[in-house]
């Protein structure tokens, strides 16, 4: 195993004490970082459950079903998270059910109870149960069912966008302009949720983000002397990982628990009483729930294909589609890796396809996309680590194969997902903003499409949400179809930026498509410099042994979307460019292969770089 740290110049850090064993001590922080991404990656995943499981049959709040199914969903995104890392796009993603399965999958199992109550919060509340254990039946009971059904069309369909090579083609034409806003509104999208889940308790809310903020920020350069290790670089040793910043989503997680955990056992009321007792229930029933229980393929049912669930799951995959070449670009952004090429496009969202197509068959209600706070976590904590990435995926298929104790996760106070929320995809509008660099803000276009697309990205669902009247064409799937696109800010930012960007005329230079530090360079394809070349190779490049397979079939179809150029073809294209990447921007997402040493992914430079631990 090869790793990799970058260090912080000028730090002037006295020598700390170094751990005995290396290998021991980077296996210990790849664990560590395993345990971060699964902390944020279970507050994801209870969020999404405690916001749809009201309106799917009220019998799931009760009893071990709520808790079973939070498992199915573990399994299902930890054998995503695996296929993502290994044959996927390779960059370090988290899979978890994303927003832009919640709101379709909201829409449809809303419509499949007409007899449903609602709460004073406005969500609608079914009546009946089916999961396994229950004897209910009806056309009602199968709401699940269909649910589950949409979730199954929806992978099916990201599988042929990936394999067409439709992916890669949209993400090669998205500039700067559609870049930008389009990231804002992924990370702006969350702000309901957010400030839903910290009014529980804001002071509880405001205690993580503090605490995340000052590791992150204020002491991002405090290294602790028992957690600091050997690295080798030119005959050197010297510190290695910045713990506070390394671990500043963690830790303040950890604090935060364990202070909620204090108030409990004193008694203290500390959590609004109403929510407070959803949560309770939820996590009452883990007592209930057995300890060993393997997901299989019909456990809630079949999945229903219903013209219903077919227009729905269209909508889901455009919206995780969208989402999902988001974040692989927003992913190489943070770690300042080289930009993406199609093929890894194409890959990431086959992978994804295929774990939405066990998240279907399983009966969860929410599929598989990369996870905008799991990616912006690493930003934050400017420490990604593929290796990492697996083991908590490995253990996210362990914890779904133990409904006792993935019910363990309920008890996670509402505040902290708040929190969470607001800590990471803060990052994700703060990199979107960033792409105005490249293109000319000031231009009166450029003013037009990134305000227009943004206002309405966030007008139309507000006004859908408020409507007296539902939307009707005369078809209840159009009418599905179109309201669950239309409740998705991301597809309105993407669809809007990417139609006037390419529709309005403007020059090259305006729109951000001449400058060598643009990631999203439009009509790049694959071709990349001499000096990015391998940088490509070992951030998005396949496995060894798998490489050695490809040339007998990659020129054939559908793999010549999935394939990396062979050599002789990508040297004749990048004869064809001028210029290498610019010092900073590029890195080693992964160490060189022939060395066994610790090596730094950047370069020391006069300003700030990141310490990325990267392992291969």
């Amino acid at each position: 195993m090869n790793g990799g740290h970058g260090r912080v110049p000028g730090a002037g850090s006295p020598m700390l004490t170094s751990c005995s064993s290396p290998k021991m001590c980077s296996w210990m922080l790849t664990c560590c970082l395993a345990l971060q991404h699964l902390a944020v990656q279970a507050s994801l995943l209870c969020i999404f459950h405690l916001l749809l499981l009201p309106t799917l049959p009220k019998e799931l709040l009760h009893g071990q079903a709520t808790s079973e199914l939070l498992a199915c969903s573990l399994f299902a995104c930890g054998i995503s998270t695996v296929l993502q890392t290994t044959l996927g796009s390779r960059l370090p993603l988290v899979q978890i059910p994303s927003f832009e399965y919640l709101v379709p999958a909201m829409v449809l199992s809303s419509h499949l109870s007409p007899s449903a109550s609602t709460d004073k919060n406005g969500t609608a509340m079914a009546s009946t149960c089916p999961a396994p254990h229950c004897t209910v039946t009806g056309s009602r009971a199968a709401s699940l069912q269909e649910v589950s059904g949409a979730v199954l069309v929806s992978g099916l369909i990201q599988l042929v966008l990936g394999v067409s090579g439709m992916c890669g083609w949209a993400a090669r034409h998205c500039g700067p302009m559609v870049l930008a806003p389009s990231l804002s509104i992924i990370g702006l999208s969350a702000y309901k949720e957010a400030a839903f889940f910290c009014s529980t308790n804001w002071g509880v809310a405001l205690l993580l983000m503090f605490l995340a903020v000052t590791f992150s920020q204020h002491l991002r350069s405090c290294r602790l002397p028992f957690c600091a290790w050997p690295h080798t670089r030119e005959g050197s040793t010297e510190p290695s990982v910045p713990t506070l910043r390394t671990f500043s989503v963690l830790l303040p997680f950890a604090a935060v628990c364990i202070v909620c955990a204090i108030l409990s056992c004193f008694h203290i009321p500390w959590e609004s009483l109403d929510l407070a007792m959803a949560q309770l229930s939820w996590a009452n029933s883990t007592f209930h729930a057995p300890w060993v229980r393997i997901p299989y393929a019909g456990e809630w049912g079949w999945p229903l294909l219903t013209p219903r669930a077919l227009a729905v799951g269209v909508a889901m995959a455009i919206g995780c589609s969208m989402n999902s070449v988001g974040c692989y670009v927003l992913c190489g952004r943070l770690l300042r890796a080289s930009r993406l090429p199609t093929h890894a496009c194409n890959r990431g969202l086959c992978m994804e396809g295929l774990g939405s197509l066990l998240a279907g068959l399983l009966g969860t209600p929410g599929g598989t996309a990369s996870s905008i706070a799991n990616t912006c976590a690493t930003g934050l904590t400017q420490a990604g680590s593929r290796l990492s990435v697996q083991v908590s995926a490995l253990a996210c298929v362990v914890l779904g194969m133990s409904p006792r104790l993935a019910g363990l996760l309920t008890r996670i106070p509402l505040a902290v997902h708040g929190g969470v929320l607001c800590v990471t995809y803060a990052v994700a509008v703060g990199t979107g903003i960033s792409y105005f660099q490249y293109a000319d803000i000031d231009s009166g276009r450029n003013i037009f499409i990134v305000g227009f697309a943004m206002f309405m990205a966030l007008l139309v669902p507000r006004w859908f949400s408020a409507a007296l009247t539902h939307l009707a064409t005369g078809w209840v799937p159009l009418d599905l179809l179109f309201l669950s696109l239309l409740m998705v800010p991301v597809f309105l930012t993407g669809f809007l930026s990417f139609f006037l960007e390419n529709t309005v005329s403007g020059t090259l230079e305006e729109r951000g498509l001449l400058s060598d530090l643009a990631p999203g360079k439009a009509g790049a394809g694959d071709r990349h410099p001499r000096g990015e070349r391998g940088e490509v190779s070992q951030a998005y490049g396949l496995p060894t042994g798998l490489r050695r397979l490809l040339p007998s079939s990659c020129k054939a179809f559908p793999c010549c979307f999935l394939c990396p150029r062979t050599e002789e073809e990508e040297e004749g294209s990048c004869a064809t460019e001028q210029g290498t990447a610019a010092p900073g921007e590029g890195t080693h997402l992964l160490p060189k292969p022939s060395s066994g040493e610790l090596q730094p992914a950047m370069r020391p430079s006069q300003t700030e770089v990141p310490a990325w631990h990267t392992v291969a």
